[in-house]
């Protein structure tokens, strides 16, 4: 069959609509952001006599999102002018072609062998004045380049995996992943197993051990570096992120719709990308402040990292009208770059925890009118970051960060509470729902970020989006 889905948006940003505290931008600028996105394909399934079947993907996507923001110098003063301050126009065309077997040898045995192969098409354009030198002593800092990238790999992932069922009791499922890379001819083994033992069909017991690998991230990657007069993508020849699962677990069916789960796990790291000479600097801290580093250039394999923790879980499946769900997380995630001093994550919250309820009452003779309530908890660890060296800052007139320090300050806890109530109309082929959403109903303050204010010469904190309501309806059919 045939599938696809298609959005786009854009949305401007301007100076003199913007308060202090605004997320997104600043009183002396003005900036558009768009952004889209199209995916269809093709799926298809062929029986192949009673155990087994083919089933084949033919799918193309494309994204793209583009970023222009203009400086308003000299702000309300006769000395007042515009200047294009950064600009970004990115998009990735995807082609994926997947194909698996699968097939059931006996009542113990089943195999399934595939492969997905990926073209990827990438564009990435980057230019921004930010931390320049005013080489053509115009008054402002270079509009200069840092990536302009019209690039294709292809990504290609065959694998194989089985599932025994040693005893009523015992299954083993294990396998072998390859990924290849064309960027650099780059060719990953990744061997995969686990194992689960059901004791009187309430308890059971798993253990599991996976090894993964992933790219640096694309706009690291294609970063330019002047090296002796030539521009080069010094990063382009980096080797895949390593990392290593170890899983143990255990699921308990506490009633009819009641389970518990307790599930322990270390994940290794390395060859993360790092700098050459001394630094707190790791890859793995990436996508932290919401983008990708401009200046990380000639890195190399060296980085390590680890994520440890538990995860418990407390579930009530719907039935006699309402669910609950509890779950907790408690972890310690850290890193090391190339000075070698263990540091932690800015993902490091430390918990995560939270609870959602529902409630259904059927009304009417016919039963086609159901009013909901829902609620939801969720609290968690603060984020750590890098502090900023406010009088550095005010020195150069944009934000320098403590990086000897980094990640070594966290934010407040966050906490939310929302409530949802709705009603739901059924017929035969049709269902339409109307709710109302209250979000964040006690109005934490929850932080967002803290940053520098070029206009203030301050630190200011920014948070959260605070109480929210929204409603909504949904028709299906």
């Amino acid at each position: 069959f045939f599938f696809g889905i298609h959005g786009a948006s854009d949305i401007k940003f301007l100076g003199k609509d913007i308060s202090a505290d605004d997320l997104f931008s600043a009183e002396d600028e003005n900036s558009i952001a768009e952004s889209g996105f199209l995916v269809s394909g093709l799926k298809h399934r062929l029986t192949l006599g009673e155990k087994s079947f083919l089933k084949t993907v033919i799918a193309g996507s494309f994204s793209n999102d583009a970023f222009k923001l203009d400086r308003i110098i000299d702000l309300d003063s006769p000395q007042e002018r515009t200047i294009r301050y950064t600009e970004t126009d990115n998009s990735e065309t995807r082609f994926t072609f997947s194909t698996l077997f699968n097939t059931k040898l006996s009542n113990r045995t089943m195999l399934r062998a595939g492969v997905m192969a990926e073209n990827f098409n990438i564009k990435n354009l980057l230019l921004h004045r930010h931390e320049q030198p005013d080489a053509n002593n115009d008054g402002d800092p270079d509009l200069n380049t840092f990536r302009n990238i019209d690039a294709n790999l292809i990504i290609v992932q065959p694998y194989v995996q089985g599932q025994f069922r040693l005893t009523e009791d015992l299954t083993l499922d294990t396998g072998l992943h390859l990924q290849y890379s064309s960027l650099n001819n780059q060719l990953a083994v990744e061997p995969r197993a686990s194992i689960d033992y059901e004791i009187g069909n309430v308890h059971r017991l798993s253990a599991g051990y996976g090894m993964h690998h992933q790219n640096i991230p694309y706009p690291l990657l294609f970063l330019n570096e002047e090296v002796n007069g030539q521009t080069k993508q010094t990063n382009k020849e980096l080797d895949f992120v390593r990392s290593q699962h170890y899983v143990l677990g255990y699921d308990v069916k506490l009633g009819p719709k009641w389970r518990g789960k307790v599930e322990l796990y270390y994940q290794n790291i390395d060859k993360a990308g790092v700098d050459s000479f001394e630094s707190s600097y790791s890859t793995i801290t990436e996508g932290a402040d919401f983008g990708f580093s401009d200046d990380r250039v000639s890195l190399v394999n060296e980085g390590t990292g680890y994520n440890k923790g538990v995860e418990i879980t407390l579930e009530k499946f719907f039935s006699k009208g309402y669910y609950v769900l509890l779950t907790g997380s408690f972890f310690d995630a850290k890193y090391t770059g190339s000075d070698e001093i263990e540091r932690n994550s800015p993902f490091n919250n430390q918990y995560v925890a939270n609870i959602l309820a529902g409630k259904e009452f059927v009304l009417g003779k016919t039963n086609e009118r159901t009013l909901f309530f829902d609620t939801r908890f969720t609290t968690s660890g603060g984020r750590y970051y890098t502090p900023i060296d406010l009088e550095a800052s005010r020195e150069a007139g944009y934000e320098i960060r403590q990086n000897e320090l980094a990640y070594s300050q966290q934010y407040d806890d966050y906490l939310r509470l929302d409530f949802k109530f709705g009603m739901k109309l059924n017929r035969k082929k049709t269902s339409l729902q109307f709710y109302v959403d209250f979000q964040n109903v006690t109005n934490n303050k929850n932080i967002f970020v803290t940053r520098y204010n070029r206009l203030t010469n301050n630190v200011d904190r920014v948070n959260q989006i605070g109480f929210f309501p929204d409603f909504g309806c949904k028709l299906q059919f």
